[in-house]
């Protein structure tokens, strides 16, 4: 019998794991907000740019990324609020001129990495409306995207955690323990409930490692940053969590012994 806890968390762990998900997308778009005119001055005194251009990049990050986020949390218009929010990823690449930082660019390929793994839950829940009529293709094309957003989450998460400025014992801890959890995920052995496990795990050692509001206003914004994007992939592994590893997978093969 299912306690109330256990319903509730089945009806709200999707949302909650979606909010988290863009999490770093929503704290980008409001501090583009509150530092609009910051922001204004560089893009145009230092990277060159028209005030018309200006103009145009900051609101088309600022509405693309906290439209995009809303509507990735309502589950409206998945395909369409994924790539808009892929496009302000790849704007602010450009536009900041940071195509040729390779960090930043392995971000960019991580934070693509988490929004396939929502376009993934799409095409599974998009399959489920037409359960009654078998169809291999589309079964096929499910769990393909279901694989790959296994394998991108998790190099979502190593490519943030190992990129990380700041080594402490704690972030030594939260590496040895989720990189066994990775290759779990991975194989897909058990992936449910080690998904489960990294992201209550990371949750809470973000906020211990990544506690940007105890750090000077000129640190603060990097922290932040860390501890947004960490917040996001916590939210990944919880989307995993609810969805499974998916056809291809030990657990999946398992099943069928």
């Amino acid at each position: 019998m299912e306690t109330t806890f256990i319903r509730y968390y089945k009806n709200w762990s999707p949302i909650i794991a979606r909010a988290l998900l863009v999490a770093t997308f929503i704290e980008d778009g409001l501090r583009l907000i509150f530092q609009y005119e910051q922001q204004r001055k560089y893009m145009i005194y230092t990277r060159r740019y028209s005030s018309f251009i200006t103009f145009l990049f900051l609101w088309f990050n600022i509405i693309g990324q906290l439209g995009g986020s809303a509507l990735a949390i309502k589950k409206k218009w998945t395909p369409y609020s994924v790539l808009c929010l892929f496009l302000t990823t790849f704007s602010q690449t450009i536009g900041y001129g940071l195509i040729t930082d390779r960090l930043t660019l392995f971000r960019s390929l991580s934070v693509t990495g988490g929004l396939l793994l929502l376009l993934s839950d799409y095409f599974v829940k998009e399959k489920t409306w037409y359960a009654g009529i078998p169809d291999i293709e589309e079964d096929t094309k499910s769990n393909y995207f279901r694989l790959a957003g296994r394998v991108l989450l998790v190099f979502l998460f190593l490519t943030q955690l190992l990129s990380s400025s700041i080594w402490t014992g704690a972030r030594y801890l939260m590496i040895i323990a989720c990189i066994i959890g990775c290759v779990l995920i991975i194989i897909g052995f058990k992936a449910r409930e080690t998904a489960l496990c990294l992201s209550v795990f990371l949750i809470i050692l973000d906020i211990f490692v990544n506690n940007w509001w105890s750090y000077s206003l000129s640190r603060r914004d990097f922290i932040k940053y860390d501890f947004f994007q960490i917040l996001s992939i916590s939210g990944g592994f919880l989307l995993l969590a609810n969805m499974g590893a998916g056809s291809f997978s030990i657990d999946e093969k398992k099943k069928s012994l």
